[in-house]
């Protein structure tokens, strides 16, 4: 039952993820790959707070989410400057410096050694030691979060940003504003950013810089392709499907030291599966 509720929690807190992924790439168009690093932001400014006792879970996770809003924003104005391959290759550079930071800047982050013995989140004086709490706290959360996606769908904001991906021109040329629009799009990504980063720190009571990296990019983006762009039900399939699928891999006698390979191995083609049978995802839109 344990296990269950370890794989619930941390999907739910990749559902989390997977909005704001889902947010750039599928509903404003933005191609980025280093939300792992916006996600770093989050878990690392949670876990030193909570481990150097500055603040509680609460407000620390508000201070992620608020760290999360300003880089992504700070991140994303000079690359909106781009767009296309150009933007894929910034948001690139973007991810590799971010993981330069985590791993050399030992005295906020550990360095490569990473934050161990991050507290449990508490609520009201309690702290949630229990799996099930965790798992509560995540889907609590995660819940939330997918009603703001639910919301912004269905605004007219929402229209707005969908027809930004669709032709910028001629929505500059109706007299709306493209890069307010991008830029507000940004902020809300880097607040799920943030919210995921601090549950996952407190969940896993370690912050290390691998769980950030360009595979972590790579992993949030798998995860939308799979269960689908530009809807909700996307956000929420891919992250439990590809989280239950290295289970499958422990069915298979392979050495311990493939199994990380394999898996990589397994997510790419899946990708390229769905890119050739079925691009919209699981749940997705039709293209």
């Amino acid at each position: 039952m344990d296990y269950f509720y370890s794989y619930a929690t941390l999907a739910a807190i990749y559902v989390v993820l997977g909005l704001s992924t889902n947010l750039l790439v599928g509903i404003v168009g933005i191609f980025s790959v280093s939300q792992a690093a916006i996600f770093g932001v989050g878990a690392y400014v949670t876990g030193y707070c909570l481990v150097n006792e500055v603040v509680g879970f609460v407000p620390a996770m508000l201070l992620s989410a608020l760290a999360c809003l300003l880089v992504n924003v700070v991140v994303t104005l000079p690359a909106l400057r781009v767009s296309g391959d150009y933007f894929v290759v910034t948001s690139f550079g973007i991810q590799l410096l971010a993981t330069a930071v985590f791993t050399n800047w030992t005295g906020a982050t550990g360095g490569a050694s990473g934050l161990p013995g991050v507290p449990p989140a508490s609520l009201l004086g309690t702290e949630l030691v229990e799996a099930w709490q965790n798992l509560a706290l995540a889907l609590g959360l995660m819940a939330l979060c997918c009603l703001l996606f639910h919301l912004l769908l269905r605004s007219p904001y929402g229209r707005l940003l969908r027809a930004v991906r669709e032709d910028e021109l001629a929505v500059a040329a109706s007299g709306k504003g493209v890069l307010r629009a991008k830029v507000g799009a940004a902020a809300l990504a880097g607040v799920f950013g943030g919210v995921g980063g601090s549950l996952y720190a407190v969940f896993l009571s370690f912050v290390d810089p691998s769980s950030f990296d360009l595979n972590g990019s790579v992993l949030l983006l798998t995860m939308v392709v799979v269960g689908g762009a530009r809807t909700l039900l996307g956000s929420v399939i891919g992250p439990f499907l590809l989280l239950a699928l290295p289970q499958v891999l422990t069915m298979v006698e392979i050495p311990t030291t493939a199994a990380a390979a394999a898996r990589q191995g397994l997510y790419g083609a899946l990708l390229i599966a769905f890119m050739v049978f079925r691009p919209q995802g699981l749940a997705g839109e039709k293209l």
